[in-house]
């Protein structure tokens, strides 16, 4: 019997309650695992695999304020991030896209009443940094090419909606070095 591998980056939103994040949106520390940093205002983007010419999107970024926090572990990074219902529908608000943007918007209205909050998890240990790349200014930002042990790609952008925060990017950006 052959035993599935873990995937070093995972997504989800009512799967990670009471596992990854508490009721009122903090992180549920492992036994070994002490938080190093916490910081407010980050987003992540991840796709996989990054050479196609249309990946497949594993966690999706929004654009401007959404209430978040970031957590950098010293086994993971996590983003936990509250449920925007109309920035994650008003993509589907087309004439032929309206019945699956109500369902849509249905579905995101129960998981936010049952608590439950969307989440990226990232696993450094078990990803080989490809390539990295960091801008500082006009606001903290770090893109990455990551190899899983899984054998697929990742491409992780990682950034700070609120401007610079310099410390914060050194912390994540030490988290993918070898």
């Amino acid at each position: 019997m052959t035993q599935a591998i873990r995937p070093p980056i995972r997504a989800g939103d009512r799967d990670g309650l009471g596992t990854v994040y508490s009721e009122w949106g903090g992180l549920i520390t492992r036994p070994s695992e002490t938080v190093i940093r916490t910081a407010r205002g980050w987003d992540i983007d991840v796709i996989s695999p990054w050479r196609r010419i249309l990946p497949g999107t594993v966690f999706s970024g929004l654009d401007g304020e959404v209430p978040s926090s970031l957590y950098v572990t010293s086994e993971r990074i996590v983003l936990v991030r509250e449920i925007d219902i109309w920035r994650e529908v008003k993509g589907d608000l087309t004439p032929l896209g309206l019945p699956t943007a109500a369902i849509k918007e249905a579905k995101l209205k129960k998981l936010k009443s049952a608590g439950a909050r969307r989440y990226c998890e990232i696993l450094p240990q078990e990803v080989r940094t490809v390539r990295a790349r960091v801008k500082r200014r006009p606001r903290s930002w770090l893109h990455l090419r990551l190899l899983g042990r899984d054998d697929r790609q990742y491409g992780v952008t990682i950034w700070s909606w609120r401007g610079p925060d310099e410390e914060t990017l050194s912390f994540i950006e030490s988290r993918f070095r070898r």
